[in-house]
Order: structure tokens, then C-alpha cells, then sequence
């Protein structure tokens, strides 16, 4: 029981710490996604299944939460990524290791494309530098943190729970 009711749990406390620490955090309107962070490490865990119903129940409460003036792109892109991250659970072992992070981090930069893209898709046409620009400080800003968080839980250390 209790190891079924820690995921959401924790979930809860990831957008917890988004929204307390956003605003102490946040460089240029930008801010970490933590739980993008947790959604990743959950599909490695649970599969993809868990990534689509977490990425997309906590995106859907991060939009109403954050008043955005796009509502569902946080759901959507969170659902895919929780789908093709949980596709890669428990392949560590069979794939190689740049393999396996380069796919991750391939996917969390789909992410924050589609993300910014929607976002900043006047600055895209107006200033492609500064889209760019934008679009690499928001994806370095959480791998900095998802990089602090693997040395304390490496992504390769993630296994499916037994049967």
C-alpha cells in the first residue's frame, strides 16, 4: 500500500517545491521544471503508462496553479515525455550507456523545444537568437538540477519494482 501511495506522494511534493521555489529561482522569467524531473525519473520506475497519467495530471494542475495563458501545453508535453522516457525502462543493461542518457536527455530536449516553441513562437519569428537562446538556458537550467539529483539517485540506478 504504502509503496503505491509514495509516487503520488512524491509527485505532490515536486510540485510543491515548483511552485514555493519558483519564484526564488527564476533568471529571466525562466525556472527549473521539477516536475519535469520527477515525471523522468517515474516513467524510468513505473513505465510509461505512470509518466502518461503523472506527466499529465501534474502538468494539468501546474496550469491551473500558474494562471498560464496556455492551457494544456504543460500536460502534453509532460504526458509525452512520461510516455518515451517510460519506454526506456529497464534498458540500461541492453543499451549502452551513451545511449541511454543521450536518449533521455534527446527527450527532455523535445520537451522544452515544444515547450518554448508554444511559448516564445513570436520571438521565434521576430529574434531567432534570442529564441535559441531561451530555449538552451531553459533546458540547462533543470539539467543542472536533474544533474545535482543523479548524484544522489543516478538515472542508471532507476529499475522497474519486482513482480
Amino acid at each position: 500500500m504504502v509503496d503505491r501511495a509514495l509516487p503520488f506522494l512524491t509527485g505532490l511534493a515536486a510540485l510543491f517545491l515548483q511552485m514555493m521555489l519558483s519564484d526564488f529561482l527564476t533568471i529571466r522569467g525562466l525556472r527549473p521544471d521539477f516536475v519535469l524531473i520527477f515525471v523522468v525519473y517515474l516513467s524510468l520506475r513505473w513505465g510509461s503508462l505512470a509518466g502518461i497519467i503523472a506527466g499529465f495530471s501534474l502538468g494539468l494542475v501546474e496550469d491551473f496553479l500558474s494562471a498560464g495563458s496556455l492551457m494544456g501545453l504543460a500536460p502534453l508535453t509532460k504526458s509525452i515525455t512520461g510516455f518515451l522516457v517510460g519506454r526506456l525502462q529497464g534498458r540500461y543493461n541492453r543499451m549502452s550507456p551513451i545511449t541511454f542518457h543521450a536518449a533521455w536527455v534527446g527527450i527532455m530536449m523535445v520537451h522544452f523545444f515544444i515547450f518554448i516553441y508554444v511559448n516564445y513562437q513570436s520571438v521565434y519569428v521576430t529574434n531567432p537568437g534570442i529564441f535559441w537562446q531561451t530555449y538552451i538556458f531553459a533546458a540547462v537550467y533543470t539539467f543542472i538540477f536533474i544533474g545535482i539529483l543523479q548524484m544522489i539517485i543516478p538515472l542508471s540506478k532507476v529499475k522497474p519494482p519486482p513482480k
